[in-house]
């Protein structure tokens, strides 16, 4: 096993930075010569892309640049001060960012007026505002002007230096901290509060730590990972410090591999916190910041990619578009799914915002070539319907992979105490799953009714899909290259196209009733290829639901082939279930157990290996993470 203590000191004029093209308001054609490179020492130890995927890296990243720039900043200025909006500068300062990275020299001074406005007008300095401003100033620091220089440093002078130690939620704190850390260690500037350093470090620190033994609270999420990554690239990019790059390098080597692991052909697929994606790269918050990592490098593809992404998308790719920070290499093969599939991952997550209460969610999630599927586990019961809650949990996702790549499917299954669309996770739900199939009840107990929990469970298709076919008492869909096979019980079966007070672009298959049940098993077309041939199957399929009205036990043998019991056990806070015969034992499950990735539970260590690589290693040590690869 060879150990590399970390990424290697470099200041940040070892960091050369070009920009060269011009304004939106000038011409939005710049030559092809033209755009923003970002090069850094290189070091075995930060692998970058090959030549063609940093050719096809610089190519998304001049078209999200291209794609932002069209934004009319005098237009976005008199917008947010004609309405109560109190965080002007997440509108206005990712497009100034993409326009100063195109603009010519002469062209820049309207870009600095409005920066001087709204510094003037709105001089929080808040986390949405921190990682954009923050990667302005170091990409632009050389021409910046006189005026604008100066109001950067009072950025850590007193009293404003206090402001980046502002707390938050997850998100929240990852962009305040970090970009207020890389200002104070990376400006030149003196810092009016040194233990702003100490305190802001030791943050990142016991960040890391937590995603390398226990995991992370907000996992995984489509709404805000990129926000969290946005910090850590602007420590990871101008940090003077070495020890604070390798942190803000291991905080992000995580999370990119957890978003490789369950990245579906551009969708976010299975469980996360505080989020249910449904986008395909260029509608996800996540999806984006994946494409610019391992996006098609087909120009026609980049250019209808960067077209379609709105400009809230675009805001969250343009960090890493502009950064010099590269995933490890072995990712790329999982994030796109060229791994062998089919491959099943079970994960487990901490409580949110805990450094203690680990294992507390539990995760599978199943890759095909043509879909993934996951679910997430929760104990107990929660009415809480503010904050961080179950609301902000995906318990049940289904992605189906568009063969055209423009669209993908997603397919949610739950309660509706939330939401009709069954995201969220509702008081009661217990579920189950092994491969493709889920087993999942919802049976409300006398302090749901209290609660006013709805006595109904959905399964929400995509409308353009259709209403399903019957085979006896089975649903079934084809979506895409996939059969959606549903068994239900409920009082009432109905179906609603569209979800009644949904999306209309969806139908709901609803179970009505005190006591709900489902049986979701998803194959691929290519192993059943007629309706009739998956009938025939189903048909030998077998289900034990005798004792499902009075004990909560069903049992049902997969087109798999695999065994799965679940008896709900309304006293415990999960369902008891058995898989193949053996019980399901959450207690010490890892932190990520996979064929290409895994990270035991406390361990302190991520491991990621692919066919044909060698295994690459993140460890802690007492002091620093380290990065060693071996041939074992």
């Amino acid at each position: 096993m060879r150990s590399i203590s970390g990424v290697g000191r470099r200041s940040i004029s070892a960091i050369a930075v070009v920009f060269v093209g011009c304004t939106s308001a000038v011409n939005l054609q710049p030559p092809e010569s033209r755009g923003f490179e970002v090069v850094l020492e290189e070091s075995s130890e930060n692998r970058r892309f090959d030549e063609s995927q940093e050719r096809g890296f610089r190519e998304r990243s001049l078209a999200v640049r291209r794609q932002l720039a069209q934004e009319d900043l005098v237009e976005l200025d008199d917008w947010w001060r004609s309405r109560d909006i109190g965080d002007p500068h997440k509108y206005l300062l990712p497009p100034m960012l993409a326009q100063l990275s195109l603009a010519e020299p002469e062209e820049k001074n309207e870009i600095w007026e409005i920066w001087r406005n709204l510094e003037r007008d709105a001089s929080d300095l808040y986390h949405f505002r921190s990682i954009y401003d923050v990667r302005i100033f170091f990409l632009f620091r050389d021409e910046l002007p006189d005026d604008v220089r100066n109001a950067y440093q009072t950025m850590v002078s007193s009293p404003r230096v206090l402001e980046w130690g502002e707390g938050g939620t997850e998100n929240h704190i990852s962009q305040q901290y970090l970009s207020g850390l890389a200002m104070m260690d990376g400006s030149g500037f003196p810092v009016a509060a040194p233990h702003l350093l100490a305190t802001n470090e030791a943050w990142l620190r016991s960040e890391v730590w937590k995603y390398l033994t226990i995991g992370q609270g907000e996992f995984h999420s489509s709404t805000y990972y990129g926000f969290t990554i946005g910090g850590l690239l602007n420590l990871y990019d101008f940090a003077e410090t070495p020890q604070l790059r390798n942190l803000a390098k291991a905080a992000l080597d995580w999370l990119a591999t957890n978003m490789a692991l369950r990245l579906s052909w551009g969708t976010a697929g299975g469980a996360e916190s505080r989020g249910f994606d449904r986008g395909t790269w260029y509608d996800s918050g996540i999806g984006t910041v994946a494409w610019i990592w391992w996006g098609s490098d087909d120009r026609s593809e980049i250019d209808r990619i960067a077209s379609q992404t709105d400009t809230k998308r675009s805001r969250l790719a343009v960090l890493a578009a502009t950064s010099s920070y590269r995933p490890p290499a072995e990712l790329r093969a999982i994030a796109l799914k060229t791994v062998p599939l089919p491959f099943q991952l079970r994960a487990s997550h901490p409580a949110y915002y805990t450094y203690h209460a680990d294992n507390q969610f539990w995760e599978t999630f199943y890759a095909t070539e043509d879909y993934t599927l996951g679910t997430l586990v929760t104990p107990g019961r929660s009415y809480q319907v503010r904050g961080t809650i179950n609301a902000q949990y995906a318990t049940y996702k289904l992605v189906v992979r568009d063969v055209e790549g423009r669209k993908n499917a997603v397919v949610s299954l739950g309660g509706t105490y939330h939401t009709p669309m069954a995201t969220g996770r509702s008081p009661g739900d217990r579920k189950v799953q092994e491969k493709g199939t889920v087993l999942y009840q919802l049976r409300l107990n006398e302090q749901d009714r209290q609660a006013r929990v709805p006595d109904r469970s959905h399964l929400v298709v995509p409308r353009e899909y259709g209403e399903p076919q019957r085979f006896g008492e089975w649903y079934v869909w084809r979506i895409e290259n996939v059969w959606l096979c549903a068994r239900v019980w409920g009082d009432t079966i109905a179906l609603e196209n569209p979800v009644v007070g949904g999306d209309e672009d969806y139908l709901a298959l609803v179970a009505q009733g005190t006591n709900t049940a489902w049986i979701t098993d998803v194959v691929r077309v290519a192993d059943y290829p007629t309706f009739d041939g998956l009938t025939e199957a189903l048909g030998e399929t077998e289900i034990s639901d005798a004792n499902l009205a009075s004990r909560g036990e069903i049992g049902y043998t997969s087109l798999a082939g695999d065994r799965i019991q679940m008896q709900y056990a309304p006293d415990r806070a999960i369902a008891d279930a058995t898989i193949n015969g053996r019980d399901r034992d959450l207690a010490e499950r890892p932190v990520l157990e996979s064929p290409y990735v895994n990270q035991d539970l406390n361990s302190g260590r991520l491991d990621i290996q692919i066919p044909n690589s060698k295994l690459w290693r993140l460890r802690l040590t007492p002091s620093q993470p380290v990065w060693e690869t071996s041939d074992d």
